[in-house]
């Protein structure tokens, strides 16, 4: 993890609260279309939680392109080696697909798909 990765993170974090906040305030409203999350606002809260999830986005990409640029040790250019280990989830609806280079990686993702689908489920029962 480099540090666009760690600036990905918090500027995500920030866009987070920032949506929380929208919410808190009647700003921003947000939901499900079948399953489909959505945000929606017209206040300050809604444009910087849009720019700060933007943000993430394009740092966490460019975290990765950083990471495999040429690099030159006592004048000589190589292209340093690294072993890249990730992973993903799919929600098709309740049903997760969970794919990873390791075991390790495949479980935290199926733990992290279950929390997706409790917290997504209990966020559609109080709303």
């Amino acid at each position: 993890m480099n540090k666009y990765h760690v600036f990905s993170l918090i500027c995500f974090i920030a866009g987070i609260i920032c949506f929380a906040l929208g919410i808190y305030s009647g700003d921003v409203s947000a939901g499900f279309v079948v399953i489909i999350p959505f945000v929606a606002g017209s206040g300050i809260f809604a444009f910087l939680g849009f720019i700060f999830v933007f943000a993430a986005i394009i740092l966490f990409m460019y975290g990765f392109a950083a990471n495999s640029e040429f690099q030159e040790i006592d004048g000589s250019p190589f292209k340093k080696k690294t072993s890249v280990k990730g992973g993903g989830v799919v929600l098709v609806g309740p049903i997760p697909i969970v794919f990873g280079s390791n075991w390790k990686i495949a479980v935290v993702l199926m733990i992290l798909a279950l929390i997706i689908i409790l917290v997504s489920f209990f966020m559609l029962r109080i709303y």
